[in-house]
């Protein structure tokens, strides 16, 4: 049986090297995927260093150097100008092999989308030192060697020690994380099987193992080097064919199944954060920097008591247990649920605080309950009344036209709050917004108009510039003057005094009636009604969802004195012509 030669190996081991760089060129051709060019690029700079590698053991072959303990008889065989190419070459080798293995833990980073700042930063000074260390390392060797400059023996060994103890642990680091990741995304990632991670393993532990072996004198034959490069490499090319193509590595993408719960995670108009075990913030979305008025750059690593409320403390947030508040200066409700997250032994490693916005729900709770108090309390008291005057009525007693006149009052009431109920419908489904600006004075007018065919003539004084428009939907503005107006008008047979303020863009309505209640007030503060604690109609709780609707504020202040309701108009939606 024929035993090849070193140099018939070195050819071989260069032929499989060369299958690496077109696997590459394949690649780019092929797929156009998260990860793909990095995978490329790895298997292009993965061959290119073995052929050069093959071609350092082909020259030395063709000068009788078939072992690396023979290196050391280099220059009395080699000449000068050969032993330059060779020194360059060995350097460029070793350099494509450092880029190559970070190459390829910058493909798993982003195949597994574990690339983030601190990632990419971590990956660029461990790469970019180790890389500078061999070069440095090389070079240093090599100018000695040609004598360039002269290094005492024990420096240079120990430059050389120093070098190689950085290589082999910066690149091992590489290595073994890029494993780690494959090996944590198999067990988590259904599709991505076990049999991917070996065929993307393979290709970088065999043959760095093996450069390692012959760079600490434990393989220096070149004839069973090539032997063991031919066999790693070609183990490690077919298993990066069979898993890209076999095992589908593109289309089973597990940075897909990330990518989605990230790109879910920020396009969320739910607030998430995140919070580690030392309750400092992790992560949170872009829901969450709104709500809470926060840079994520800031935030990210602050206490998560910084963004709460004063009101609530990150202890008050436990597992399913919703905690609602308010937020600050502002009418918006916010419900919040924490579930704790764990790892795959169910180690709690943190925690996962959802902030949901809850003013809606509110709103319609607190409609409702509006509506069911009117209904079950006002218009049965009201009709039992009536019921109760016409059965006097009917026993023909004395006193008859003075129960028509309740009756007829009862139900003139129950006309009035059917009609408030069709003015709050109306509210409620209008686009609070204008298309175009309206004049102020024009809705404040048409508002009177309205009263006054109720009510017919009532004093009322006061002006608004001609120049203030105002980008809010008549039907919803024009209907809380009008209550204003009305409930002034019920309580009260003096002088109405409409103003308007253009500093604060506030509409006052004052009189000088009995005021309104102090519990009808509360109840609008509190916004809810209670069997024990409601308004009396409709009227208040139409000002207050109108005034919700379109951003503003409104606020009751009631004495001796009378009546003074002050409308506050979003500013952003008033403008003054010129």
């Amino acid at each position: 049986m024929t035993v090849l030669s070193s140099v018939q190996l070195a050819i071989l081991a260069g032929g499989v090297s060369l299958g690496y760089v077109a696997f590459g060129g394949y690649l780019f051709r092929r797929y156009d995927e998260i990860g793909l060019d990095s995978l490329a690029t790895f298997s292009i700079l993965w061959g290119s260093s073995f052929v050069a590698q093959s071609m350092l053991i082909y020259a030395f072959g063709t000068y009788g150097i078939t072992d690396g303990a023979q290196l050391i008889h280099l220059e009395s065989v080699v000449p000068t100008g050969v032993q330059a190419m060779f020194v360059s070459m060995d350097l460029l080798s070793e350099l494509l092999v450092v880029s190559g293995i970070f190459m390829w833990l910058w493909f798993v980073l982003r195949y597994t989308q574990r690339i983030g700042r601190r990632e990419k930063l971590t990956l660029t000074t461990i790469g970019g030192a180790t890389f500078t260390v061999v070069m440095i390392n090389g070079l240093v060797g090599a100018t000695d060697t040609f004598g360039l400059i002269s290094i005492h023996s024990t420096v240079r060994s120990s430059l050389h020690q120093f070098g190689a103890v950085i290589e082999v642990l910066g690149t091992g680091a590489a290595i073994g994380v890029g494993v780690g990741l494959l090996y944590t995304t198999a067990t988590n990632h259904r599709p991505f099987r076990m049999a991917a991670v070996v065929g993307l393993s393979v290709p970088v532990v065999f043959p760095w193992l093996i450069g390692y072996l012959y760079q600490f004198g434990l393989l220096t034959d070149f004839q069973l080097l090539s032997g063991f490069r031919i066999v790693g490499l070609s183990v490690g090319l077919a298993g990066l064919w069979v898993t890209t193509t076999k095992y589908d590595l593109f289309d089973q993408l597990p940075a897909s199944r990330t990518v989605g719960r990230q790109t879910a995670f920020d396009a969320s108009d739910t607030a998430i954060v995140v919070v580690n075990r030392k309750n400092s913030i992790s992560d949170l979305n872009p829901a969450a920097s709104e709500l809470f008025s926060v840079s994520t750059l800031e935030t990210i690593g602050a206490p998560f008591d910084t963004i709460l409320p004063d009101r609530i403390a990150p202890s008050d947030l436990r597992e399913s247990e919703p905690v609602v508040f308010r937020m600050p200066n502002s009418e918006t409700i916010i419900e919040a649920v924490m579930t704790t997250a764990t790892d795959n032994s169910d180690t709690p490693i943190g925690r996962t605080v959802v902030f949901t916005d809850i003013t809606a729900e509110r709103r319609r709770q607190q409609r409702i309950q509006v509506l069911n108090r009117i209904l079950r309390h006002n218009l049965r008291n009201d009709l039992n009344a009536a019921k109760g005057y016409v059965g006097v009525m009917a026993d023909g007693g004395t006193e008859s036209d003075i129960y028509q006149q309740k009756v007829e009052s009862i139900l003139d009431d129950l006309v009035t709050i059917g009609k408030k109920a069709q003015r709050a419908e109306n509210v409620l489904e209008a686009d609070p917004l204008a298309e175009t600006p309206i004049q102020l004075g024009e809705i404040i007018t048409d508002a009177l108009e309205a009263v006054r065919a109720d009510y017919g003539a009532i004093p009322v004084s006061g002006s608004v510039p001609a120049a203030v428009v105002v980008r809010i939907n008549p039907t919803v503005l024009g209907s809380i003057i009008q209550e204003l107006v009305e409930n002034a008008a019920r309580h009260t047979d003096s002088e109405i005094t409409i103003s308007y303020d253009e500093a604060t863009t506030t509409l006052s309505v004052v009189d000088e009636g009995s005021g309104i209640p102090g519990h009808e007030i509360t109840v609008l503060d509190n916004a809810q009604e209670t069997d024990l604690e409601h308004g009396s109609g409709l009227g208040l709780w139409l000002v207050k969802w109108g005034t919700d609707s379109i951003g503003g504020s409104v606020t009751f202040d009631t004495d001796e004195t009378g009546t003074r309701v002050r409308l506050t108009l979003p500013a952003d939606l008033v403008e003054e012509l010129e």
